[in-house]
């Protein structure tokens, strides 16, 4: 029997380059308080979001952690400007601009962190996400069979196992069927035909 897994799933992640809507001395001023929830208030992505001009549908964890940019330079641990008296620094005001977006159903996001990687003026940021898959038993041949993309994984089917057989090898597959099997939410999004 052929199963197909279908993905709709779409992670966008990098430098989106978008700022605060405030001035530089209050957002260092809620900086220093690590009031993360305030200061998202004044965050472009987020209101362009609402307001419906970017990213409808697309999701983001809730923000804990201070701005990822601008670092003075790279091994710094300040935000650039700030200060009148360095020469030849632009003034800019911390901001989230690297970000971590989502579209798609059956994502849950477990953490969302910044690093304190050193290498550039920016700090990096990362996700852990849990996942559902849809796996559909296929009738259509013109569509891969799972073995096409995982040939070493064999069915209950094809080894003449039944679904409680113990020694039935743990691949996969086997995993992905047996979810497919026991959850309650079969409906929402593993569903067979």
């Amino acid at each position: 029997m052929a199963y197909d897994i279908y993905i709709s799933l779409i992670f966008w992640f990098g430098d989106l380059n978008y700022r605060l809507y405030l001035e530089d001395n209050l957002a260092r001023d809620l900086i220093k308080k690590q009031d993360w929830k305030a200061l998202q208030q004044f965050d472009q992505l987020r209101r362009e979001q609402e307001d419906g001009g970017v990213f409808q549908g697309w999701k983001e964890g809730n923000i804990k952690f201070a701005p990822t940019y601008k670092y003075s330079s790279s091994n710094c641990n300040r935000y650039s400007g700030g200060l009148p008296s360095r020469a030849g620094e632009k003034q800019r005001t911390p901001a989230w601009c690297d970000r971590i977006l989502w579209y798609g159903k059956g994502v849950k996001q477990l953490s969302y962190l910044r690093s304190e990687s050193k290498f550039s003026d920016h700090r990096p940021v990362s996700a852990l996400f849990s996942t559902q898959i849809e796996v559909i038993k296929s009738t259509n041949p013109r569509f891969a069979n799972m073995e096409t993309f995982f040939p070493n994984i064999m069915t209950p089917e094809s080894t003449g196992t039944s679904k409680n057989d113990k020694e039935a090898k743990s691949t996969l597959q086997s995993l992905i069927l047996k979810d497919l099997e026991e959850s309650p939410n079969t409906g929402e999004y593993c569903k067979t035909r």
